[in-house]
């Protein structure tokens, strides 16, 4: 009776009934007990069948380990069917995988019996291999899914109803490093990049029964991402509870990467590596919609730079790009990380300055410009130009929708800032308030004291 197996003994000395387990153990039929789907006792014939060692080898594993594959799902919902009500289900013909891994056909049945108050599900089997040897559409249909399974760019998993892997392709080494061995047994949650993403991934199975090209991150046996795309189901038992899951998982890392490179450049100016003006417009507007629920003080802002075009007819647009780049580093420099800022088009940018007062704005703006005052670039055959920039200052209000409404008022705010003489700043209120130009300086009264153009710029 498996004296050699410690675990058999101890769990069977439970079921008193000692004379009934010895008549199995030398009935010349193959017969296995289990506790749910755990091995708990496996006769002589049985280990034969199987190709194992003895019965210590298969105490405690799960006998779905020793089924085909593709009638793992039929076995699990008819061992959940198995009830005091319905204690036996009919005989049927189900392919094992042995211990050696070669396959055999045999005819199960299967019932639920009681013993000393446990539930016991018990199986029989008689082999028919050797009957089947002749039918060459099943041994065709055999050898197509081994070389599916085991040739297949994308990953084949099924996991139990706690979520452990016990089925996985070898197509696992080539995309994540590890061995199915390192695999399997283990909870599916310990391969993703964050178990809780897991989590998202089986309840959306249990929600809508399946899922196809869910979007998740697995952890490679190195430790980097890769992007997959998972395709499942759910496996339902007779009752309805959840059995498990299968399905594929594809390595789709280079599809994202080449994804998030065309959201850059949609949403990045390549050349100053500012917001795009689509990107920036785009947040601009869902800032303004956000206003409306959460009223916050927000400053809109159009940055124009001062003779750019000469610049770029007298040195070319190398230079002139050059120069853009320039403005664009001292101008981030200056912003705060809560901060919005974009390139419009051509010499033109944009700032939208979030939870910022007009007294905190008009700060730095000051600086900004202060600072590109100083900054020169050099030129062609060294030599050097000075760098000015106008300003068109506005609230960004919940009202202005479309955001066009408050470029409107920030551009007639630049016009006045180019109005007065270049490299200053003018400030735009709201529609149906007086115009009030104002300049980065202690003393707003006097025009005069403000340096109208950088110094040496180049006209």
């Amino acid at each position: 009776m498996g004296e050699d197996n410690p675990v058999e003994s101890t769990y069977i000395s439970g079921l008193k009934d000692v004379g009934w387990l010895e008549m199995l153990q030398i009935c010349p039929t193959p017969h296995v007990l289990l506790d749910g789907r755990r091995i708990i006792f496996i006769n002589q014939a049985a280990i034969t069948l199987l190709d194992g060692p003895n019965s210590n080898f298969f105490m405690d594993k799960d006998i779905v380990e020793f089924i085909h594959p593709l009638d793992q799902e039929r076995i699990l919902f008819r061992v959940s069917a198995l009830t005091e009500d319905n204690t036996q289900n009919t005989p049927t013909m189900i392919r094992l995988r042995t211990a050696t891994g070669l396959s055999r056909t045999v005819i199960s049945a299967s019932s639920m019996i009681l013993v000393n108050g446990l539930r016991i599900n018990m199986a029989s089997s008689i082999d028919v291999t050797d009957v089947l040897k002749m039918d060459e559409s099943l041994k065709a249909s055999e050898e197509n899914f081994q070389r599916l399974f085991e040739n297949m760019h994308d990953v084949f998993y099924r996991t139990n109803e706690q979520q452990q892997l016990v089925l996985l392709g070898p197509g696992v080494t080539r995309m994540l490093g590890y061995t199915v061995e390192e695999v399997l047994s283990k909870p599916a949650a310990d391969y993703y990049v964050r178990p809780e993403e897991r989590k998202v991934v089986l309840e959306t199975i249990q929600k809508h029964g399946e899922i196809q090209d869910f979007p998740a991150r697995l952890r490679h046996k190195d430790g980097h991402a890769i992007h997959v795309a998972i395709t499942s189901k759910a496996m339902l038992g007779a009752h309805g509870e959840l059995l498990g899951v299968e399905g594929i998982f594809r390595d789709i890392t280079e599809e994202v990467k080449a994804k998030n490179e065309l959201l850059r450049l949609a949403t990045i100016d390549e050349l100053t590596d500012t917001l795009s003006r689509r990107a920036f417009l785009e947040q601009a507007g869902k800032l303004v919609r956000h206003l409306r629920r959460y009223p916050d003080e927000c400053l809109l802002v159009i940055v124009d730079l001062d003779h750019f075009k000469a610049i770029n007819d007298q040195y070319g647009h190398l230079a002139g790009d050059k120069v853009l780049k320039t403005n664009a580093h001292i101008i981030k420099e200056a912003l705060r990380s809560t901060d919005l800022f974009g390139r419009l088009g051509g010499d033109e940018f944009a700032i939208v300055f979030r939870n910022c007062c007009k007294e905190e704005g008009y700060d730095i703006l000051g600086r900004i410009l202060t600072q590109i005052r100083a900054t020169t670039v050099e030129m062609p055959k060294r030599e050097r130009v000075s760098l000015s920039v106008s300003l068109g200052a506005t609230p960004l209000l919940a009202e202005d929708t479309p955001i066009a409404l408050a470029l409107a008022r920030a551009d007639r705010a630049l016009y006045q800032a180019k109005a007065e003489g270049r490299g200053c700043f003018a400030y735009a209120p709201k529609d149906g308030e007086p115009f009030l130009p104002l300049y980065p300086h202690t003393d707003h009264s006097s025009k005069e004291s403000l340096p109208l153009d950088a110094q040496g710029e180049t006209p």
